[in-house]
């Protein structure tokens, strides 16, 4: 996962292609979750999507896979 600026803040928006790099997918794939209503929730000002980092922080949590520690 690769960040727009190393100097992003949670409040920062980011268009549909940053937030696709953000989080490691393809802008379709953000494309075709919001015709789904799924993904990570945007803004729609016009044309544009733009996502909050604070937000696509929480989706990126939220799919967050944790196994039990069994001891070796």
């Amino acid at each position: 996962m690769t960040t727009a600026s190393p100097a992003l803040k949670p409040t920062d928006r980011l268009d549909r292609r940053e937030a696709a790099e953000y989080l490691g997918v393809s802008p379709n794939t953000l494309t075709c979750w919001a015709s789904e209503k799924k993904g990570p929730p945007f803004y729609k000002p016009g044309k544009r999507c733009l996502y909050k980092v604070e937000d696509l922080d929480a989706f990126l949590e939220s799919r967050r896979v944790a196994f039990e520690q069994v001891p070796l």
